[in-house]
C-alpha cells in the first residue's frame, strides 16, 4: 500500500493494520496525532521531559497493544492511555518525597556550622548503614544523579522496584535521622 492509500484510511482501519504489525500504518497514525498527543501530555504534566516520556510510552503502548482495541473511537482509546500514563506519573511524583527536603530545613543559617557538620556525619553514617540493595539505588539516584530508568538498567531490576527501594531507603533514613529532624520543630 502506498502512502496516499494509508492517508485515506480511517484511524480504526489503520489500527487493524497495526495489529498485523504494519509499521507504515503506525507512521500514518503517528503523523495524525503526534502534535496533539504531545500537547495533551505537556498540558497535563507541565514538564517537557515528563511529557516526552509519557508521549513515547503512550505511542509504544498503542503499537504493542493494538490488538486490545475492540473497536469504537481510536482517538478516545489512545488519549485514555495517555491520560492514565499522566495520572500514574503524577501519582508517582506525589508518593516520592525527597530526603533532600529535610536536608534543606536542617541547613538553615540559624543552625550554626557545627550542627550542620553533625547532621552531615549522621547522614553519611545512616546511608552507609542501609542494606546494600537500598543503599545502591539511593546513591545512584542522589549521589550520582541517575534517572530511575537508568538505575533500573544498571541494577538490572524493574523501574518500579527502583522506586520502591529508594522510597524505603528514604523512610529508613528519616527514622535514623529523626533526632536531628525533631530539633527543628
Amino acid at each position: 500500500m502506498n502512502k496516499a492509500a494509508y492517508q485515506c484510511q480511517t484511524d480504526e482501519a489503520l489500527l487493524t493494520l497495526i495489529q498485523q504489525r504494519d509499521e507504515a500504518a503506525f507512521d500514518e497514525l503517528y503523523r495524525r496525532y503526534d502534535r496533539r498527543l504531545y500537547a495533551y501530555c505537556l498540558a497535563a504534566t507541565k514538564n517537557r521531559q515528563v511529557a516526552e516520556d509519557i508521549y513515547q510510552s503512550t505511542l509504544m503502548t498503542v503499537f504493542q497493544k493494538a490488538e486490545q482495541f475492540k473497536g469504537g473511537n481510536f482517538a478516545g482509546w489512545m488519549f485514555t492511555i495517555a491520560r492514565n500514563n499522566c495520572l500514574l506519573s503524577v501519582r508517582n511524583q506525589l508518593q516520592t518525597t525527597d530526603i533532600d527536603d529535610a536536608g534543606y530545613a536542617l541547613a538553615a543559617p540559624e543552625r550554626g556550622p557545627d550542627k550542620d557538620i553533625f547532621f552531615a556525619e549522621a547522614l553519611n553514617k545512616a546511608i552507609a548503614a542501609l542494606p546494600e540493595e537500598f543503599r545502591a539505588a539511593f546513591e545512584l539516584k542522589y549521589r550520582d544523579g541517575f534517572a530511575y530508568h537508568e538505575i533500573a538498567q544498571r541494577l538490572d531490576i524493574s523501574m518500579a522496584l527502583v522506586k520502591v527501594r529508594i522510597h524505603r531507603a528514604k523512610k529508613m533514613l528519616r527514622t535514623s535521622l529523626q533526632p536531628y529532624l525533631s530539633d527543628e520543630e
